[in-house]
């Protein structure tokens, strides 16, 4: 066995042992509303971008992965509704769009 698979056999192990140190109450409903959800995308972004990101959540009061969820599905059904932006918003993107076509 090599360093990191013993490591990773002692970590799964110690998983394995742990055990919550005290039960759930009752009255609290446990749901795990992710587990329908199939697909993970990575997207890279710089350590500034990702504080702001993180602050963004912060103030939403979401975590950073729901917050960016939320806010890319909003984007594809304005765009989709042709509503994405305002005018300078939506001529500046037909002109990327118009111009990369042309390239």
């Amino acid at each position: 066995m090599t360093g990191i698979d013993e490591v990773l056999a002692g970590e799964g192990s110690a998983a394995e042992r742990h055990e919550v140190p005290e039960p759930i109450p009752g009255d609290v409903t446990v749901h795990r509303p992710n587990l329908s959800r199939s697909s993970v995308v990575s997207v890279r972004v710089s350590a500034a971008e990702l504080e702001r990101l993180h602050t963004a959540a912060e103030r939403a009061g979401l975590p950073l992965s729901t917050l960016m969820r939320v806010w890319a599905l909003d984007r594809v059904e304005s765009e989709d509704r042709g509503a994405g932006g305002d005018v300078g918003e939506r001529l500046a993107r037909l002109e990327r769009e118009v111009f990369k076509r042309g390239a």
